[in-house]
């Protein structure tokens, strides 16, 4: 089982829309994976560092940490938010903005298995749309 936590842009729970940015995503859907795919538990949090000047991504790292998170997707982290991630022992998993979150459950299990490489920042790899379908980005 591990407890991951997917920033989101709009909605709540597994229909929530993926973000376009970290620190600044309006919200963050919490979810606990087993190695099977299921999906145990379910929790949507508000960013209550969205309006800070400065520092939102190692914020959004304390908060998610004290939530109980291994593992932190979103579609790109800053060098701050990294730098915290791995001081707190979160890894961080790259997920394309405007997909669904149970979508992005399922690429993320992969990623975290091996069964699908790592994304980039810059947009998926070219075997995504074939797995998982055409996205709006």
């Amino acid at each position: 089982m591990v407890r991951v936590g997917i920033a989101v842009e709009q909605g709540e729970g597994l229909d929530a829309i993926t973000a376009s940015r970290f620190g600044r995503a309006p919200a963050f859907v919490i979810v606990d994976i087993s190695e099977s795919g299921g999906i145990k538990h379910v929790k949507t949090i508000r960013n209550n560092a969205l309006t800070y000047g400065g520092g939102v991504g190692v914020r959004i790292a304390k908060m998610l940490a004290e939530e109980g998170c291994e593992v932190v997707a979103g579609p790109a982290f800053g060098p701050n938010a990294s730098a915290m991630l791995s001081t707190l022992g979160m890894r961080p998993v790259i997920i394309p903005p405007g997909m669904k979150v149970r979508d992005a459950t399922k690429l993320i299990l992969d990623q975290l298995t091996g069964r699908a490489p790592p994304m980039n920042p810059y947009g998926p790899p070219p075997w995504y749309h074939r797995r998982y379908g055409r996205q709006v980005f």
